[in-house]
């Protein structure tokens, strides 16, 4: 049976030569005067949507230094304060998220 008509020896192998004394780097053979066409790659919408939600996520620092800044004084002078009751409400509302996310 003959698959294509190339010689075995390894896949690709005849479309490319390795010539010594170029440092190792790897030419194509039998071109048209070095004329190559590159690599396409087709990015799917999602995919692109991805890339722009990064991009923007890139924009935005990873820390809000004023809301730092405030905060750390508050500490410093002695007034900041915890509201107990949004501590407890966050916490109950995490551990039946949690109890009903464990149950699917």
């Amino acid at each position: 049976m003959k698959i294509g008509g190339k010689k075995p020896g390894g896949v690709g192998t005849d479309n490319y030569v390795k010539k010594a004394g170029d440092g190792g780097s790897v030419k194509k053979s039998g071109g048209s005067g070095g004329a190559t066409s590159g690599d396409s790659v087709d990015i799917s919408p999602k995919a692109r949507e991805f890339q722009r939600a990064k991009s923007l996520l890139d924009t935005v620092p990873d820390m809000r230094v004023e809301k730092v800044v405030k905060l750390k004084n508050e500490v410093d002078q002695g007034s900041y304060e915890v509201d107990a009751g949004k501590v407890a409400e966050k916490m109950i509302e995490r551990a039946v998220r949690d109890a009903l996310q464990a149950k699917k």
